[in-house]
């Protein structure tokens, strides 16, 4: 995948994703994984054991499976003729100097003692003595205290994980170089297939020689091992048996008390506290909040979705273990994610300067072939053509003589202007990034590795014994990811800031106030959020993994990759940089809306001038002169209300009315109008204030959906006003085609109304009693867009056509 490519590769992905979720299959193949289909393997898994939205079949290429199976061969028969062969006939790791003729024995011995994950709360298949069976008072004379977070989830892995990896290792093991049966790799699909899921703690690997201990409980799964747990779909739908009902504060220890999500970027839905009634030698079945899923011993997993466990044969219980699936696995995932967000950054970036009146210009093919980095020109081409047809966006700045360029700020500010310099690297990295993870996904990580019969060893067979195991690349790559979220973060939280500042967002109101400024601080509360977002994204970013690792077991493990540690640092600030790019759209969407408000008056503002000059001057009747002082007094208006926005509004108006006043007289001393007194001045002072006043409410209304006469304070006489809603996308018209894209998908898709309608009524709750607060909160807002962006519909909105809107890229060129 070329660097270049990141933007048409997006768009890919996002149809190739859709394409499985509607029926096309997933074949393996050993060496054509994608980073979509793992994706549609972990994050979609099957409602029953017999409904399986996803269809993953083997690969029918029989040149695949013969190499598969000729590779097992050799393993057998250097076991037939006694040869020793690491991890068949020797111990492992630093242990490999000792001796075994017991395959299965060493086998069972290497899940043994990797079975060193701490899950909790404590499960065992027999009871094992805890403080509470003690009778001696003195020591259980306290109660248990509350968990700090949740027990289970914060030791085990999500679901997701655990199927990435499943079906990254099935791909891996298929390629005919670990010596593992065909059979094998039929039964992990088998898993996938039916949706039954090891419980699989969260930490203890290195990701040196693999994530050895992570896979383990893979491999117990498959056999059986009544010391491990698995999820399974239930096979009907729930009534009857009981479920463990507790909370993050329960002190309960029989059963884990809140489920993984099985997707984590799905938005969840807490189902009834009930599972069909079946006979399952259960003692605590639990509901994951996603689907109906029981949590149970391996062997009753298996036996409810009907999978026989496959007892394991020479080198397969190190088959399963020596590899870098888990890490390969979530970084695949992450980096999806990752590319993702680096887009959305460049679309947020194009609808600030939207919101900014900022200029297209600064993404001109010319700025990027002056400086040809492929990451600046195709993060710039993609603003650049986002940006096409906006009415709010210049296409350069407007040339002006010097005079008339006083105290105006001549380019826009660096989080607009230098984004193609900012995010271009971004863009590069997570492309490599990509590679560099789907070449790890279609690769052989084991040790040792099997090299089939052929020419050039005898057509014996050999074994290599070497280090594909070590996962420093995927490290590299999550530590880079890591690093390009912070930058990417950054970026958006500095354009954010600027857009909520009343001192840098060019006549917008402070805190995109939809209301009154002193009673609706709007989106102060979000630009303090976003702050704590970014620090956090900060310290994730300056964050290296890879050089902090540590000798291990008997310093065999003498430099480890920490893949999957890493991984999970870069998911956490994949999250975090949803969070912070969902607060930003969010900010963005009310930018626009008050951005077309802002519009729609300084339209009015002459049809507001004229019948002001009429009521002080009535003798002004002559089209030209009037509107000559018209065009006089315009410019000091504009400037004044761009400069008083943070004033009330009966105030604001009564100044911006007086900055006519110089320009006004000015205009009649040049063009004297007969029978006009200065003394007049105050009038049209006080009438044109009113009539701006008067409008400025009109359009709050109109945008906010509230009725003149249910103001906050509104006069008696307001109930003769009726005022017509815009609707809920009131800025569309002046936006660019695919920039409305997603303007329209937030405001009229996910229902986010403008902020607003409260403050300007006067109810917000908590204002007096009696007030219900079905309106929500503002963060509301924000999470039912960040829920849109971690389960794919705002990349579906930038990729294709989403709930009958133009896609954002589509259209956009394959570069």
């Amino acid at each position: 995948m070329a660097t270049h490519t990141l933007v048409s590769q997006y768009v890919q992905d996002v149809k190739e994703l859709d394409s499985y979720l509607t029926g096309s299959p997933i074949t393996l193949t050993g060496s054509t994984l994608s980073l979509s289909q793992i994706a549609a393997i972990a994050l979609y898994p099957p409602s029953s054991p017999c409904s399986n939205p996803i269809k993953l079949q083997l690969t029918d290429d029989q040149h695949v499976k013969a190499k598969a199976l000729a590779s097992r061969a050799v393993i057998e028969s250097k076991v037939a003729e006694g040869i020793s062969v690491y991890g068949v006939s020797t111990g492992f790791g630093g242990s490999a100097d000792t001796r075994t003729d017991d395959p299965i024995a060493l086998g069972a011995a290497l899940l043994q003692h990797q079975h060193a994950g701490v899950i909790l709360p404590t499960y065992a298949p027999t009871a094992i003595p805890t403080l509470s069976s003690f009778n001696n008072s003195h020591l259980n004379a306290f109660p248990s205290p509350a968990p700090l977070s949740d027990p289970f989830t914060s030791t085990t892995m999500p679901p997701p994980w655990t199927r990435g990896a499943l079906l990254v290792r099935a791909n891996s093991l298929m390629r005919g170089h670990s010596g593992v049966r065909w059979e094998l790799v039929q039964k992990m699909a088998e898993l996938l297939n039916k949706g039954v899921t090891p419980v699989v703690p969260l930490r203890g690997s290195v990701s040196s020689s693999g994530d050895l201990s992570s896979l383990s409980y893979i491999a117990a799964t498959l056999i059986g091992n009544p010391a491990v747990r698995a999820w399974v779909p239930l096979p009907r739908p729930s009534s009857a048996i009981p479920s463990t009902s507790s909370t993050p504060l329960s002190t309960g220890s029989s059963s884990p008390h809140s489920s993984p999500e099985l997707s984590p970027f799905s938005a969840s839905t807490p189902l009834p506290l009930s599972v069909d009634t079946l006979a399952l030698p259960i003692d605590t079945p639990k509901l994951d909040n996603y689907q109906s899923h029981a949590l149970l011993p391996a062997p009753q997993a298996l036996q409810l979705a009907g999978i026989t466990p496959l007892p394991l044969s020479s080198k397969e219980h190190l088959g399963v273990l020596n590899g870098t699936a888990f890490s390969a696995a979530v970084s695949a995932l992450i980096v999806r994610g990752a590319q993702g967000v680096g887009v959305l950054g460049a679309v947020l970036t194009a609808m600030s300067v939207e919101a900014m009146l900022g200029a297209r210009g600064s993404f001109d093919p010319f700025v990027g072939e002056a400086r040809p980095h492929i990451g600046q020109i195709n993060s710039a081409h993609l603003m650049y053509t986002l940006l096409d047809g906006s009415s709010f966006a210049s296409a350069h700045e407007v040339e002006v003589k010097i005079e008339d360029d006083a105290g105006v700020l001549r380019q826009d500010r660096y989080s607009l202007r230098t984004a193609p310099q900012w995010l271009g690297p971004q863009f590069e990295d997570l492309a490599n990034a990509a590679q560099v993870i789907t070449t790890e996904v279609n690769s052989t990580t084991d040790n040792p590795l099997i090299e089939p019969p052929s020419a050039s060893n005898n057509q014996t067979g050999q074994v290599h014994h070497a280090g594909n195991f070590q996962a420093l690349a995927v490290t590299n790559a999550m530590d880079h990811v890591r690093l390009s979220l912070a930058h990417i973060g950054k970026l958006m939280f500095v354009q954010l800031t600027e857009i909520v500042n009343p001192a840098m967002n060019r006549g917008l109101f402070p805190n995109l106030a939809g209301g009154e400024v002193g009673l609706d601080f709007g989106f102060k509360g979000v630009d303090i959020a976003a702050a704590s977002y970014t620090g956090e994204l900060n310290a994730l970013g300056g964050m290296n993994v890879g050089v902090g690792n540590v000798s291990a077991e008997m310093h065999n493990q003498s430099v480890n990759s920490l893949a999957l540690i890493s991984a999970r640092y870069t998911l956490t600030a994949l999250e975090v940089s949803t969070l912070l790019a969902a607060s930003h759209l969010h900010v963005i969407c009310q930018a626009l809306d008050l951005r077309a408000l802002s519009e729609e008056l300084l339209e009015a503002l002459p049809g507001l001038i004229r019948p002001s000059l009429l009521d002080a001057f009535p003798s002004l009747a002559d089209d030209a002169t009037a509107t000559s002082f018209v065009a006089a007094v315009l410019p000091a208006l504009t400037e004044a209300l761009d400069r008083t926005t943070t004033l009330e509004t009966n105030v604001r108006m009564h100044k911006v009315a007086g900055a006519c006043v110089v320009p006004l007289i000015t205009a009649l001393s040049t063009s004297p109008v007969q029978g006009a007194e200065l003394g007049a001045l105050p009038v049209f002072i006080s009438s044109l204030a009113t009539r701006l006043v008067n409008k400025l409410t009109e359009l709050r209304c109109a945008y906010l959906d509230v009725q003149p006469s249910a103001v906050r304070g509104a006069s008696p006489s307001a109930e003769e006003t009726v005022v017509a809603w815009r609707g809920p996308a009131p800025a569309s018209k002046y936006l660019a085609p695919r920039t409305r894209a997603l303007y329209e998908f937030v405001r009229v898709t996910l229902g986010i109304r403008m902020h607003g309608a409260g403050n300007v009524r006067g109810d917000v709750f908590g204002t007096r009693d009696g007030l219900d607060g079905l309106d929500g909160t503002i963060g509301n807002g924000v999470s039912v867009i960040c829920e849109a962006i971690r389960d794919g519909r705002i990349g579906r909105v930038g990729g294709g056509d989403a709930g009958g809107h133009r896609g954002a890229m589509k259209g956009l060129r394959s570069d």
